[in-house]
């Protein structure tokens, strides 16, 4: 399978017209282009991501706004050439942007830290374009983001919540695996790899883009910053090693395969230099991720769960959580305790 010579041509259409429906609704100031597309890096499987300003916060206009969503991508697919619309809870309002805006760094630590919505936003909209270029507030709310994400303060408090993440999401792995709920006690497991990996990120200055690319992403940065070690450790834990993905490419559904057979013919069209099992290996992790988060129904012996090798991956998750934290692991909670 390969990707449309004009795939470019296809997203630009898709792009305008997403934002030509979008912005009609009334009660959407502007919108945000995120993603590889709005930072310039878009390959033939990019998504496009956009994140509403909404001239208040309205329940009646954001759903309308996901009903003209569902209008375009079921319009979209029915002409036989699908394109996925990201558009969802990540959205700011007027007064939002304002306050941002004439704000410093401190403001987005305290928005961040309290509400989850501007943690992940100002993550995807880093980078970002205002989708109408005379959209002075939509503009000068993305410099802001531009500046102050990377703002020392905003990223420990970034690696704060990420460690917190790590935590947690390791806490309910051993529940679970006393409980003998090996699935879950899999999905916690890799849940605090993919966490602890965020930290390690961070803390390079660095951040991860298309979910679709993301391990090979992180397997580079680790290069770049003498982390390689640690990432193919991390990878072990969160089921995202090349060759255990290798292993169970086999044992995917078709849908996947054909995924992983155009995820590498489109990131070869733009150059990438990604070797076939390096792809298989980032499809396979990342819908083993959104199987397990969405539609446990499609799980199977593809996803690699429960890990065989379970104790084992725990106990080394506890060592690589205090090299990354430099704080010792806390002893697990007692099964059936809060």
């Amino acid at each position: 399978m390969v990707p449309s010579d004009h795939w470019r041509e296809l997203q630009r259409e898709r792009l305008a017209e997403a934002v030509r429906t979008l912005s009609a609704v009334p009660g959407v100031h502007g919108l945000i282009v995120g993603g590889s597309l709005g930072r310039g890096e878009a390959w033939p499987m990019s998504d496009i991501d956009l994140l509403p300003i909404y001239t208040v916060a309205s329940e009646e206009v954001a759903a309308q706004v996901e009903r003209r969503q569902a209008e375009l991508v079921g319009w979209w697919t029915a002409s036989g050439r699908p394109q996925a619309l990201d558009l969802g809870w990540l959205a700011f309002t007027v007064e939002e942007a304002k306050a941002a805006t004439s704000a410093g760094p401190d403001f987005a630590v305290e928005r961040l830290r309290a509400d989850k919505r501007w943690f992940h936003g100002m993550d995807k909209a880093y980078g970002g374009s205002p989708a109408d270029p005379d959209d002075e507030l939509t503009r000068g709310f993305l410099d802001w983001i531009g500046a102050n994400r990377f703002d020392p303060t905003v990223v420990e408090a970034r690696l704060a919540w990420w460690r917190e993440s790590a935590a947690g999401a390791r806490d309910r792995a051993y529940e679970a695996r006393a409980a003998e709920r090996l699935d879950e006690a899999t999905y916690f497991l890799r849940e605090a790899a993919r966490a602890l990996r965020h930290v390690v990120l961070e803390g390079w200055g660095e951040r991860l883009g298309s979910m679709g690319r993301e391990w090979t992403r992180f397997e580079r940065m680790a290069e770049t910053h003498g982390g390689s070690p640690l990432a193919e450790r991390i990878a072990v834990l969160a089921g995202a090693h090349a060759d255990e993905c290798a292993r169970r490419e086999a044992l995917a559904p078709r849908w996947l395969r054909e995924r992983i057979d155009l995820c590498w013919s489109a990131r070869l069209a733009v150059g990438e230099q990604v070797s076939r099992q390096a792809n298989a290996r980032d499809q396979i992790a990342a819908f083993a991720v959104h199987v397990a988060r969405h539609r446990p129904d499609l799980a199977g012996p593809w996803t690699g769960s429960p890990d065989p090798a379970l104790d084992e991956h725990l106990a080394d998750l506890d060592e690589v959580y205090a090299e990354v934290t430099g704080e010792p692991a806390r002893p697990p909670r007692p099964a059936g305790r809060g």
